[in-house]
Order: structure tokens, then C-alpha cells, then sequence
């Protein structure tokens, strides 16, 4: 049995051609998921997207096998758990009580040390159940610093940068104005991948936002708006399309970005994610909500520099991993938790999820 039909993948889809943009983009249906049952991948070939698809899917069915962890019952009262270590990551609205109710617990290794440490299941599980179980409903249910990869030192590093960029997200949402006075200027960008690309969406009626997001740890963090210029006869999606990634460098950041843009694109086009609803596609599209949005990406202030943004670079005698994790330290985080989710009979694939409490979960 192949590991697609073991993880309950049907389709595999192409859905590429659905946009002008050209962006490879697949979808991998996995019908029975405790969560969403359409996963998305992007890439710069077909192939690239197909993997990325898969692997999405796989974190999920890995991540929904409750029955695979090694489960502690308490509360974080009885538990000892520190208070203020998880109140950022409380659904809203928060439980007065909530430290004295019971709820599950996984143990976790802080990579800031060795120490492990336990961290509730809640912000490790997708098994998205309805009714839910009786253990959820503290805290914030994300797929925030879920990956997989072949290698674990991957898997741990797309993990943590998908914790920092959703971080940074959350944060730019939380600035005033922050659209207004955080859009870089298109004329500083110097690098020939991001210029490649922003010429070929140019060349497919597509215009391009870019903001660099505001994160404590010091990392690249790009927000990508994608839209079309063409009018509102003519456009396939009027509403515009967000992508965020996180990279070690600026372009690689932007680029990341954009792909992520055009996946969006598709998944409202296509209309086949679970997570899609009626709400996405308004039988009254608000023309000056989204006049005004496209006069931002073209018009508004530019008062980021491409150019300045420096890449992040090792420092010497550490690898890009033990250097991240010493970044992280240095900005004050004290815990970066790694569960390792059991991937039998697998096991070359490796699957985290990583937990960096002191940074904000994306509630959208």
C-alpha cells in the first residue's frame, strides 16, 4: 500500500490552470480528515506543489492520531504548570477558572535546554471532533508549527518559521495603520528572483502589495495582497488574495509570500477547501471596499527599503538550526517546544509540531 492510500488521499488535482497567474498549485483530498479535507501545496514546479500537497496532508493525519500520545490528565493548577506560560494561546472568551479544570497534557522537549516540559494536547492535535472532546475548548485550536519532511532538522525549522511568521501576522493585525506605513517600495527590491517574478505577474494583469511584518525575533516576515487589475467584468476573484511566509532572507521571504498569495487565489476559486464558506463569496461584493484595496497596493505610502532588509546568516561554528534557536533566546524567548508525532509505520517521515508559547497564535 502506498503512503498516499494509507493516509486516505483519493485526488491528487492540478488546479493550476483554474487562475491566469501560473502558479503551480495541487490539492490532496483526504475525505475522511478530522479537519480539513482539501490540503494545498505551491512550489516553483508542478512536482514541488505535489509534495508540499502531500505533506500537508500528512501533518494532519498524523497530528489527528490521538490514540498515539503518550496523554497526561490534570490541570495546570495540579499540574504545576507556570502561570502566564499558555494564557496567550486561551480562547477568547477565557475561562476564569481554566488552570483548575481538567484537560490532557503532552510531554515536549524545549530545544532552549533539553528540559521537557508538558504542553496541552489541545495545541498539538487536528482531531477537530464534533461534539469536541471533553479535554478541548481551553485553548486555541491552530495548525501553527505543524511540519513534515524527511529530515527532522527540516521539519523542526519549518515549523519554527511558520510559528514566527504567524506571530508576526497576529502583531501586524494589531497595529494601527500598520498597511498604511509598512508596504515596501517595489523600486528598492534588488533581487533578480523577486523581480522575475513580480514581472510576470505585471505581465498577467496581476498587482502586487508587499509588507514587511513586524517580529520580535528578528526574522524576515513578508505579507503578500494579490490582486487583479483587470476590470470587474473580466476578473476571475475580485477580492484580494494574503500570503505571509518566513525565511531566512528577504527574498526568499517575498517569494514564499506570493506563492502562498496565488494558493489562496485558487482555494477561493476553486472553491473546494472545507474551510471556504458562503461568507467568502458575497452575492454583493462591496466595489469601494475593494477600489479602496487596490489603491493601497498601488498608491499608497512606500516607506519600507527591500534593499536595507539583510538576510540571516549562521553564525560561526553553529548550524542555521542552533544559530535560530540562539536567535530566538536572544529575544527573549525561554521555551521552544518539540513534539514529535508518531509517524509509524512511516517512519523515515518525520512530523513536528512545534509550540513557542510567548509568541501570538493567527485567530482568524
Amino acid at each position: 500500500m502506498s503512503m498516499r492510500q494509507a493516509l486516505g488521499i483519493t485526488r491528487i488535482a492540478d488546479i493550476t490552470g483554474l487562475d491566469r497567474v501560473g502558479i503551480p498549485v495541487v490539492q490532496a483530498t483526504r475525505p475522511f480528515s478530522l479537519s480539513n479535507a482539501v490540503a494545498q501545496g505551491k512550489g516553483a514546479s508542478l512536482a514541488r506543489a505535489a509534495i508540499s500537497a502531500i505533506l500537508e496532508s500528512a501533518e494532519g493525519f498524523f497530528a489527528e492520531r490521538i490514540e498515539y500520545f503518550d496523554v497526561i490528565h490534570g490541570s495546570a493548577k495540579s499540574l504545576e504548570i507556570p502561570s502566564g506560560r499558555y494564557e496567550t494561546w486561551l480562547r477568547e472568551p477565557t475561562l476564569a477558572d481554566w488552570r483548575d479544570k481538567d484537560t490532557a497534557w503532552v510531554s515536549a522537549e524545549n530545544l532552549l535546554g533539553g528540559k521537557c516540559d508538558l504542553v496541552p494536547l489541545e495545541l498539538v492535535h487536528t482531531a477537530y471532533l464534533v461534539p469536541p472532546s471533553p479535554c478541548d475548548g481551553i485553548f486555541t485550536p491552530t495548525t501553527t508549527g505543524l511540519a513534515a519532511a524527511l529530515d527532522e532538522t527540516d521539519a523542526i525549522t519549518h515549523g519554527i518559521l511558520e510559528c514566527v511568521e504567524r506571530d508576526a501576522i497576529a502583531r501586524a493585525l494589531q497595529t494601527h495603520g500598520f498597511l498604511q506605513h509598512q508596504r515596501i517600495d517595489p523600486a528598492t527590491i534588488d533581487d533578480a528572483r523577486v523581480l522575475a517574478l513580480l514581472g510576470e505577474l505585471a505581465r498577467k494583469d496581476m498587482i502586487v502589495g508587499l509588507w514587511l511584518a513586524p517580529s520580535p525575533v528578528g526574522l524576515p516576515v513578508i505579507w503578500c495582497h494579490l490582486m487583479e487589475s483587470n476590470p470587474r467584468e473580466t476578473a476571475l476573484l475580485h477580492l484580494p488574495a494574503d500570503g505571509s511566509a518566513a525565511a531566512f532572507d528577504p527574498a526568499a521571504a517575498a517569494v514564499q509570500a506570493i506563492r502562498e498569495a496565488a494558493q489562496a487565489r485558487l482555494a477561493a476559486i476553486s472553491g473546494a477547501r472545507d474551510d471556504m464558506t458562503r461568507a467568502s463569496y458575497p452575492r454583493y461584493p462591496d466595489w469601494q471596499l475593494i477600489e479602496a484595496h487596490r489603491q493601497l497596493i498601488t498608491g499608497g505610502r512606500k516607506d519600507v527599503s527591500f534593499a536595507r532588509q539583510r538576510a540571516y546568516r549562521a553564525a560561526g561554528g553553529q548550524t542555521l538550526r542552533g544559530s535560530l534557536l540562539a536567535r530566538l533566546e536572544e529575544s527573549g524567548i525561554n521555551a521552544v517546544y518539540l513534539i514529535r508525532l508518531n509517524t509509524s509505520p512511516w517512519n523515515r517521515l518525520s512530523v513536528v509540531r512545534m509550540v513557542i508559547p510567548q509568541l501570538y497564535p493567527l485567530v482568524e
